[in-house]
């Protein structure tokens, strides 16, 4: 068996799931390595949080510290409340940034698994084109950062605003296929239970 079939093989051991995300991409250029990495930008991980969903974790946790700093020195609680206001508007300029940002995302039908996705597109790509995508998933919000290969573009005929139908295979990286997996599997538990109360 050839290193393509092995590698076939191994792909099918992965669960796949249709679901709905928030899906942008861009072609890789010369600039960028095989990983999807700009070599003349900072370096940038597979598996991003939300600004929002990181900034309500720090403020639960910053709060209760401030309630158990106000019971010795309220003096220093006042300030830190404050410090912690004044960041807040700091924040909230970040998020609008951000929801700026997320309007350029498409809500997008894709089939999903740990080693690879499928989506609408508007645009054929062709084979072995070099992918960068990001990928929120719902309802976690959790943003991956992705490269990937693209296998092959089919016509859609049910579709005159997202025409073609785009498989990418990933490439290897243990934390974002990990985080893939959960939420297939998440997702896959969800429906199951869904079916199971019909």
């Amino acid at each position: 068996m050839n290193r393509r079939a092995d590698n076939h093989q191994e792909r099918r051991k992965y669960y796949r799931i249709n679901d709905v995300v928030m899906l942008r991409y861009e072609v890789l250029d010369d600039r960028e390595t095989g990983d999807g990495v700009d070599i003349h930008a900072g370096g940038e991980t597979g598996l991003e949080v939300s600004t929002g969903t990181l900034l309500a974790e720090i403020d639960r946790e910053l709060n209760t510290v401030i309630n158990a700093v106000w019971q010795d020195t309220p003096v220093i609680a006042q300030a830190l409340g404050l410090l912690n206001r004044k960041i807040s508007v700091i924040a909230a300029q970040a998020l609008e940034y951000e929801e700026n940002d997320v309007r350029s995302y498409d809500t997008t039908m894709v089939n999903l698994s740990g080693c690879g996705i499928a989506f609408e597109a508007r645009e054929q790509l062709a084979a072995d084109t070099r992918l960068r995508l990001s990928v929120i998933l719902r309802p976690s919000q959790v943003t991956l950062s992705l490269a990937g290969t693209v296998v092959e573009s089919e016509q859609r005929l049910d579709s005159t605003t997202m025409p073609w139908w785009v498989r990418v295979d990933f490439d290897d990286d243990a934390m974002t296929q990990e985080q893939l997996i959960q939420h297939v599997v998440q997702k896959q538990g969800a429906l199951l239970s869904e079916k199971g109360r019909r």
